[in-house]
């Protein structure tokens, strides 16, 4: 994963093009936001400040869900359930109606 302490900074350089080559090739050897690591899933849930959640739709993980924590520099990872066991669409979706249902309540909101 790229540092930020190895990113280079704009002072160091003297023409504008320079950093710029020097910034796309640091950013580009960050493995953690290789377009690779996303093409067979869809992402279903922005939590905010850039962490998200995927859903994988083909190969061996198909199914599962995935917990996108790259922006806090954290890579992706599976999602759980609280057994242990991999976190399925289903599961996942079960969970958030459930959650929006405890939040609904606690505002007292009614039909």
């Amino acid at each position: 994963m790229a540092h930020e302490s190895e990113c280079p900074e704009e002072e160091d350089f003297d023409e504008p093009d320079a950093y710029d080559a020097a910034y796309e090739a640091w950013d580009e050897r960050d493995p953690l936001w290789s377009d690779d690591l996303t093409v067979s899933a869809i992402c279903l849930c922005h939590l905010g400040c850039a962490l998200r959640q995927w859903l994988v739709v083909s190969g061996p993980d198909r199914g599962r869900m995935w917990d996108d924590r790259r922006a806090d520099g954290i890579d992706l990872q599976p999602m759980s359930n609280a057994d242990g066991s991999p976190m399925t669409f289903a599961d996942w979706y079960l969970s958030w109606l459930e959650e929006a249902k405890r939040r609904v309540r606690a505002t007292g909101a009614t039909r």
